[in-house]
């Protein structure tokens, strides 16, 4: 088995990831342990991976 991602889900029920919006208006999933890269600002989280995914799928 090999290791878990960045973007894996990580454990259920825990704050793992972050939705960042870039400078153009972009959204993405990012692992809350990862710095936030220039430019891009969290806009939500820390949550758990799947309120982060419907974050993302909403826009």
């Amino acid at each position: 088995m090999s290791a878990a991602g960045p973007f894996d889900p990580g454990p259920e029920g825990h704050d793992t990831h972050l939705v960042l919006e870039s400078p153009r208006g972009a959204v993405s999933l990012w692992p809350a342990w990862r710095a936030v890269p220039p430019g891009w600002a969290a806009r939500f989280g820390p949550a758990p991976h799947d309120a982060c995914v419907r974050r993302v799928e909403r826009g």
